[in-house]
């Protein structure tokens, strides 16, 4: 939810929150991995990346096979604080 609230203002469409969720919860995000998860092709998971690398949400590290996107300057540090901080789950059968 903080995704979409925070990147209303960057043009992130919905698909692309996949890839920014997975930059804040690991830190990194792959091309492959980005496109398996939301079941598109090759050159719409590049022209997402790029979008997002050219909005400053994501940056690029590395070339072709080892590649990964890691938070950009203009990543939401508001997330980035949520998914850093240490959640406990409960069993909500204990009784």
């Amino acid at each position: 939810m903080q995704l979409m609230e925070e990147t209303g203002t960057h043009g992130v469409t919905e698909r692309q929150i996949t890839a920014l969720h997975g930059v804040a919860m690991v830190g990194r995000v792959r091309r492959s991995r980005y496109e398996k998860a939301e079941a598109i092709n090759t050159q719409q998971a590049t022209r997402d990346l790029q979008a997002l690398t050219k909005a400053q949400l994501l940056t690029a590290v590395g070339r072709t096979k080892g590649r990964h996107y890691v938070a950009g300057p203009r990543f939401p540090e508001r997330v980035l604080a949520t998914a850093r901080r240490h959640h406990t789950i409960s069993n909500p059968y204990a009784t």
